[in-house]
């Protein structure tokens, strides 16, 4: 029986080891653990620099540490909006001289951060010798410039470009004689030459033959005033641009006393009738300028054709000229009203009729086409035309004549189309 108890115990010890090495086996899990957040350190390809690049013998790139260990200088200077104050920074002449400015250098073009650009002369940096790269905010560069308007004081300008002489500078100009006899070009081309380094030799003659000479290659720009002859030249090729300046209008000038009695009259067309039938001299300019073309196409109008008349006289010159030989004879003429007014003091006429909408007289520049003509001066022909159209230059034409004749003598009109002066 105790044999039978010791076999018994030592099955069961058995049995139970058996079930034991059946039952799966127990994996341990480890607690989930949470990865700490990382922050990103910004990394700089490159140091904040300020470049002066252009018309230099080599160009600079500058950090705030370049400039701190130039000559640095603190100045007082008036801001235009916020008043005296005091300033440190590098003189601007002396990084010019650094990077060596070439011969014949026109202007800086100061660059700020946000793309805002603005233009000073060379002249005048050279003179202002308290112009100063400053220091603003760490790695911000201002511009200090006593004396200049607040667009001058960029805070946050990255480049300055120096712009040097145009490789081409001889540029012709073929104008109307109105433009040259009127004296706006006197004006005006002084301006541009200094502006851009180009020379303009100006041929003023009729539009017709100025478009002429656009057409056979013999000019690189036009500034004319016949809108359908114009069109003709862009649509045959001869002309690459087109852009409209300025206007004034075409008068009726003659004696004070008026024997052909167009004063009266309520329309142009009226006028030229009553000029035919009166039997009193009129000058014609006959040089197919576009003076001449509105004439003609005004006696068309008037159904009526003066060629071989006694009393119809072609003068074949320039509109400054006609006026002349009009006055000596005490004749009638069409002009443009700028003309008439700077040379009214020499002459014997006065303005009998004026204000019909039909006689407004609209300029245009363009710019010859360089693929039908490859050596004409088309950056420079571009350029003539964006200045004309810039806001500063048609502030002076809406300007001229104002102080001498009390009215201005062109109107500006970059900022309207043909179809706004009623030409479409």
């Amino acid at each position: 029986m105790k044999r039978f108890s010791i076999l018994f115990l030592t099955l069961l010890v058995c049995v139970s080891m058996l079930l034991a090495a059946c039952q799966p086996a127990t994996v341990a899990t480890e607690a989930p653990t949470t990865k700490a957040p990382t922050t990103e350190i910004p990394i700089y390809s490159t140091i904040p620099s300020l470049t002066i690049t252009g018309a230099l013998d080599q160009d600079l790139s500058l950090s705030e540490s370049d400039l701190r260990a130039m000559e640095v200088v603190t100045i007082s200077a008036e801001h235009p909006k916020n008043g005296l104050g005091d300033y440190e920074g590098v003189r601007l002449n002396a990084l010019l001289d650094q990077a060596g400015l070439v011969d014949g250098a026109l202007k800086v073009i100061l660059t700020a951060g946000d793309d805002f650009t603005t233009e000073i002369p060379i002249a005048e940096i050279k003179e202002c010798t308290d112009c100063l790269v400053g220091f603003g905010d760490p790695g911000v560069f201002i511009m200090v410039m006593p004396g200049m308007s607040g667009k001058a004081w960029i805070k946050d300008v990255v480049q300055i470009a120096v712009v040097g002489p145009p490789d081409n500078p001889n540029l012709i100009l073929a104008t109307t004689t109105s433009t040259q006899d009127s004296g706006l070009l006197d004006v005006l081309i002084p301006i541009f030459e200094t502006q851009t380094g180009y020379l303009v030799q100006t041929i003023a003659v009729g539009t017709g033959a100025a478009l002429q000479m656009g057409v056979e290659g013999n000019t690189d720009v036009l500034l004319v005033h016949a809108p359908s002859a114009e069109k003709e030249l862009m649509e045959d090729g001869s002309a690459r641009d087109r852009f409209l300046v300025m206007h004034n209008d075409f008068v009726i000038v003659g004696p004070a006393d008026d024997p052909a009695g167009v004063k009266g009259a309520t329309d142009i067309i009226k006028v030229f009738q009553k000029l035919s039938a009166a039997d009193q001299t009129f000058i014609s300019r006959g040089d197919d300028s576009g003076t001449h073309k509105m004439e003609k196409s005004l006696w068309v109008n008037a159904d009526s054709d003066p060629a071989g008349q006694p009393w119809y006289l072609e003068s074949g010159q320039g509109m400054g000229a006609t006026l002349t030989l009009a006055s000596e004879k005490s004749a009638y003429t069409l002009t443009d009203r700028a003309t008439y007014l700077a040379n009214q003091v020499n002459l014997q006429l006065s303005i009998l009729f004026e204000g019909d909408p039909s006689l407004l007289n609209v300029y245009h520049v363009m710019t010859v086409n360089p693929e039908k003509w490859p050596l004409v001066n088309y950056e420079g022909s571009i350029a003539f035309a964006n200045f004309l159209t810039s806001a500063e230059t048609q502030a002076v034409i809406a300007e001229f004549g104002v102080d001498k004749f009390g009215q201005a003598l062109f109107f500006p009109d970059a900022d309207k189309t043909d179809a706004d002066l009623g030409l479409e």
